[in-house]
Parts: C-alpha cells; sequence; structure tokens
C-alpha cells in the first residue's frame, strides 16, 4: 500500500449543494456500502457488461475533457431535463485506445436485475457509441463520460458526455432505487479535478503501470459520498487501468492498477498493482473510512 499523496493541484470548484429530503421515518438506515454498491453497478452498466463490439469513433478529432470541463457540459444536458433541479452525484470516464459499442439491452439488463424502472428521455438507442480517448490526451482528460445527477424525487439520470456533446441516456425509478439514491450525496463544493487526481495516482504506481501496458484501458470516477440526515460522507475519487477484455471472458485474469483518493483532498488513501480475475467489484480502498451502520445510533457511533 502507498502512503497518502497530495497531489499539491488547487480543488475545482463546484458548488451544487442540494436540499437533502427529510429521511423517512424507520428503524434502520441503510448501509453506506450499499450505496456505494450501486453506483457502481450503475457504471459498470454503461462501461463493462454484455458483449461489446468494437467500432469507430464518429469524430476523428474527438473533444477531450476533463472532469470539471464535463459535468459542467453533463448539467446542461440535465437542466434540459423534466424533474426539477438536478444535482450531480457521481460521474466516471472512460479512455480506451479503441472505440466500443455498448448494446442497450446490456444497460437495461442490469439496471432490471436492482429492479429498477428504467426510461429513455431521447428515445431507446440500438447502442451506445464510446469514442477512442487518442494516447496524447493531457492527463485527466478523456472524451467519454457519464454522470449521475439525482432530484429531490430522488429519481437519478445517467448523462453521457461524448466527444464533448451531452445527452440524457437514461431515467432511473422505482421504490427500491429510489430509496437508495435518497442516501447518495450530491458534490460538495472544493472536489479536486481529474488532471490532479490522475497525477496523484500515476505517482502512486499508475505510471509504471501504464509503462509496462501502455495499450490498459483507463477509468476514473468520482462519487459524492451519502447523506444520512446532518451527516454526509466525504467523496472519493477512484482511478483504475486494467489489461482485462471489455467484456472480460469468463475466468480471465489481467493486470490491474487501482487507486482510491480523497475527493476534496487528492491525497491517496490506498493503492494496489498486480493480477486479478476479471470481474467488475467496488475498486480497493473505496470502503477505507466508510461506516456501515445498521441503526441511526451506529451512524453516529461510525462517523
Amino acid at each position: 500500500m502507498s502512503s497518502p499523496t497530495s497531489s499539491g493541484a488547487p480543488p475545482s470548484t463546484f458548488s451544487t449543494p442540494a436540499p437533502a429530503r427529510p429521511p423517512r421515518s424507520r428503524t434502520w438506515i441503510i448501509p453506506t456500502v450499499v450505496v456505494v454498491v450501486v453506483v457502481v453497478v450503475l457504471l459498470a452498466a454503461l462501461f463493462a457488461t454484455g458483449t461489446l463490439r468494437l467500432g469507430t469513433s464518429s469524430s476523428g478529432n474527438p473533444a477531450l475533457e476533463t472532469f470539471s470541463q464535463a459535468e459542467s457540459v453533463a448539467s446542461g444536458g440535465a437542466s434540459g431535463q423534466s424533474g426539477g433541479t438536478w444535482f450531480p452525484v457521481f460521474g466516471a470516464a472512460l479512455a480506451t485506445p479503441t472505440a466500443l459499442l455498448e448494446p442497450e439491452s446490456n444497460i437495461t439488463s442490469v439496471l432490471d436485475s436492482i429492479n429498477c424502472t428504467v426510461s429513455w428521455p431521447n428515445g431507446e438507442p440500438t447502442s451506445v457509441e464510446i469514442p477512442a480517448t487518442p494516447t496524447g490526451a493531457a492527463v485527466g482528460a478523456a472524451a467519454y463520460w457519464a454522470f449521475g445527477f439525482k432530484n429531490v424525487s430522488n429519481a437519478l439520470l445517467v448523462v453521457t458526455v461524448s466527444s464533448g456533446t451531452a445527452s440524457a441516456l437514461v431515467l432511473v425509478t422505482g421504490s427500491l432505487c429510489e430509496d437508495l439514491i435518497e442516501y447518495i450525496a450530491p458534490f460538495p463544493s472544493g472536489v479536486v479535478d481529474s488532471p490532479a487526481i490522475v497525477t496523484a495516482a500515476d505517482q502512486a504506481g499508475g505510471s509504471a503501470f501504464l509503462t509496462a501496458y501502455p495499450n490498459a484501458t483507463k477509468v476514473w470516477g468520482a462519487v459524492a459520498g451519502a447523506q444520512f440526515g446532518a451527516i454526509t460522507t466525504s467523496p472519493v475519487w477512484l482511478v483504475e487501468y486494467t489489461t482485462c477484455s471489455i467484456p472480460p471472458y469468463l475466468g480471465e485474469t489481467g493486470q490491474v492498477f487501482n487507486a482510491t483518493l480523497g475527493g476534496t483532498s487528492g491525497a491517496v488513501i490506498n493503492s494496489t498493482s498486480g493480477p486479478a480475475a476479471c470481474t467488475i467489484s467496488v475498486p480497493s480502498g473505496i470502503l477505507t473510512g466508510v461506516p456501515i451502520p445498521g441503526t441511526p445510533s451506529a451512524v453516529r457511533k461510525a462517523i
């Protein structure tokens, strides 16, 4: 495990405090870990499930954006959707050396498996295109991003930013998902931008990994945290580089580097590198310091 490392770069300025809906009267609290896993599942549905076909990018020179730039574009795309004000709660980039096509059925099947109601604001697509990010892209910039936004009714809107263009992809509702989304916090101000995050992760072993595996797929993203009434956990950043196929074939193993960093500090919390099974899982270190309460009193003790 590497020691904490600060990027030294100034944080970006996000300012999207959302009015948290008062918690429902109940004798228990959904654990933070469940909230984290739901976000990971949603991102996995977009990025790494089912059968992907190699494709060609629609843009020979795609726009490459950092987290803060893509979040601004995605927020503009969300603002045109019904449901009131939308607050960003997670965002992730997928940087691949070749363009990919993700069949829509993959996204639907994963969301259906957790009993969500899925609708398509712009009509149900046949597939979702993920453009390639050139190897010479600036640190922390990518051609493809996906952001999650919640409203006061705890619906979740996923907006993609592909080559600089925002598109509302899918709206997730339903009582079970809304119960979980209720506990996902919006981004606070001061979230560190992706160039500083990726730089810190690279210094913690990412650069050495990419030197050894220059064609690795790269993923980096931020999760805003969880909220329990007046208590809110801190955002975290995740960075992962992998040689695994997309999607992985049964029994595949590959080389993987991952790092977890503080969302507002940019400090490396945990990083690992080495062989791993090519499966979708919560990245190593994300649960460091995350409370897993069973009751409101346990929440207060764990924070």
